[in-house]
């Protein structure tokens, strides 16, 4: 998984909108990566997302803030603006989210990304929950259905 820094991304940005095959995609965790520390039973869905992106389309960029989170645990604000402000930049936003208490830990990158044009994928039993309602574009049951997405999405 490439994790690529917020300046070269804008820049490559500036360069003309990348293709399909160099679509963007950031995984939402920020939030529950800080709060709660990523677990083993938290990382084995991201490696999944992740690599069910790269199997599809190995020339995308995958951002995981947790990852890019856990090397820099200075300047917190800063570090959470600028993650939010990647979140907003990405074609797709990929939230997975088991439980209530994840989608409010989620709700900054996932508006964000909102805001910003991305494609908003919410993994979630949870489908009443406000925050998936609000900024959802796409909402999916589990990870094995997010993986049939992305395979209609190449079609």
């Amino acid at each position: 998984m490439s994790v690529m820094d917020f300046a070269d991304y804008r820049l490559r940005m500036r360069a003309g909108a990348p293709g399909r095959s160099q679509r963007s995609y950031y995984l939402v965790g920020l939030t529950q990566g800080v709060r709660r520390g990523v677990r083993a039973a938290a990382a084995e869905p991201r490696r999944r997302l992740a690599g069910a992106i790269l199997a599809r389309n190995p020339r995308a960029v995958v951002h995981d803030p947790v990852d890019s989170w856990l090397r820099t645990e200075t300047q917190v604000p800063a570090e959470f603006h600028r993650l939010t402000g990647l979140a907003g930049a990405s074609d797709v936003c990929v939230a997975w989210l088991p439980d209530s208490d994840s989608a409010a830990d989620a709700v900054a990158e996932i508006q964000a990304a909102h805001r910003g044009g991305a494609t908003v994928v919410v993994i979630t039993g949870e489908t009443d929950d406000f925050v998936v309602r609000a900024f959802a574009t796409v909402v999916l049951p589990d990870l094995d259905a997010f993986t049939d997405w992305l395979h209609a999405q190449a079609a």
